[in-house]
């Protein structure tokens, strides 16, 4: 029986995830296609998340909560953070491979902005779905059956309680005085009379009821029958509090210019992020054979060489993924970046030059040119030419060449200062 009620919860958990990821759908529309974050959505996805759980019948009690929260949060997160900047990468024609997926957080623009949407939507999530939860948890208390429970109700009558039941209710509450917070009533006294209006058992019932819907509110230690709350869900629920709405966008605003403010403080002033102190640790080379290929690169002067490992030690794993190899100048005023991906990560039909001038759609911070075709070394290479702005001493001149070796798209960027142009004319020799 034990183990019935372990998979019912399991089964029921599972429900409530489907339910709350269909539920994200809205949420989704708005975002990519709106621009817009709408946070009273969140109210679909743990709606969703209710109803998921409820279709498979799993037992209702004080667990439900703790597993709409979570769920909700999963939801929430793998949405914003996954979900989402797939839709917008498929949306710019960008391929859906992991490398792309791990440049578009690299791109500190995109990573910022996704990342304050997230804490925005996790913020709000939390002032909607705890209303919701806090309701659900009343209900479970004070053992309402597991058909009658609801997340949100339009009216407050309802089987057991007719309208009538209710405009006596407030009828009793009203005799004594008892519509606002400075007119409260003792529970005492106010059962007393809706025991004499109702009867013994239903009177109890209706006060427990309408102090569940949040209708009979209590304030210090007395309590009183709100109008408003049985005439709107959503004073309600809670969901119109003007006071709580401003505290919530105040720490969002926040939070939002603290993440700014601390991305802004770990960029460095080059295009790049390799650490200057520690080149000597880079294999001196002068050239470099492109595995895979018949090509190699010949320079006229001692470069150093990245390994992968060196790579993720100074600028990160997402770079240490995409390329094989950086190889600079001491001075970083002579960057060549190679990198290779498997045409099997790609739609059949997928061309280099695609690749090229999807890999030129998320440079945001440079000015690029066409996409060219030239024969190099005996290959069909595509090309473009762009310049990257660091600061007004600073301007960078950027060469992208991507070939395909019959397996691999080859891409291979060469990077100098604006006034000392160079490009793989300049130093490939073939096998």
């Amino acid at each position: 029986m034990e183990e019935q009620v372990k998979n019912r919860y399991l089964i029921g958990t599972l429900g409530a995830l489907i339910g709350a990821f269909i539920g994200t759908i809205p949420w989704i529309l708005a975002y990519v296609f709106g621009d817009v974050i709408y946070a009273l959505l969140s109210i679909v996805i743990v709606i969703g998340a209710f109803y998921g759980y409820k279709i498979t019948k799993a037992k209702i009690n004080k667990k439900l909560p703790i597993i709409l929260s979570v769920v909700s949060f999963i939801a929430i997160s793998v949405t914003m953070l996954v979900i989402i900047p797939i839709i917008l990468m498929n949306k710019s024609e960008i391929p859906l491979t992991w490398e792309y997926f791990q440049a578009v957080y690299a791109e500190s623009t995109i990573s910022t902005a996704l990342l304050k949407d997230y804490i925005i939507s996790l913020l709000f999530c939390f002032i909607v779905i705890g209303g919701i939860i806090v309701n659900l948890n009343k209900q479970i208390k004070h053992g309402v059956a597991d058909k009658d429970i609801k997340i949100m109700s339009q009216s407050v009558e309802n089987d057991r309680f007719s309208k009538e039941d209710i405009e006596t209710a407030r009828d009793v509450f009203e005799k004594n005085d008892a519509l606002s917070k400075k007119h409260c009533i003792t529970k005492d006294l106010i059962i007393e009379e809706l025991q004499r209006e109702f009867g013994t058992e239903k009177g109890k019932q209706i006060f427990e009821y309408l102090k569940i819907e949040g209708v009979i509110k209590k304030s210090a230690n007395k309590y009183y029958f709100s109008e408003r709350a049985q005439k709107s869900p959503y004073y309600r629920y809670g969901f119109t509090s003007i006071k709580v709405f401003l505290i919530v966008l105040a720490i969002c605003v926040v939070l939002g210019v603290g993440i700014v403010l601390f991305q802004e403080s770990t960029k460095d002033s080059t295009t790049n992020e390799l650490d200057l102190n520690n080149l000597e640790s880079g294999t001196v080379i002068n050239s470099y054979s492109i595995a895979n290929t018949d090509l190699t690169l010949e320079f006229d002067e001692e470069m150093m060489m990245f390994s992968k490992d060196q790579i993720a030690a100074y600028i990160g794993e997402a770079y240490a993924e995409m390329y094989d190899t950086i190889i600079t100048d001491e001075n970083m005023e002579k960057m060549v970046l190679v990198l290779q991906n498997s045409k099997e990560d790609f739609e059949e039909g997928y061309t280099a030059k695609q690749y090229l001038e999807d890999a030129l759609a998320l440079e945001e911070n440079a000015t690029t040119g066409a996409v060219e075709e030239k024969e190099i070394a005996g290959h069909k290479f595509y090309y473009s030419e762009m310049e990257y702005k660091v600061s007004d001493d600073n301007i960078y001149y950027m060469k992208d060449y991507v070939y395909d070796s019959g397996d691999n798209f080859v891409c291979i960027i060469f990077q100098t200062l604006n006034d000392e142009k160079a490009g793989l004319e300049d130093m490939i020799v073939t096998e």
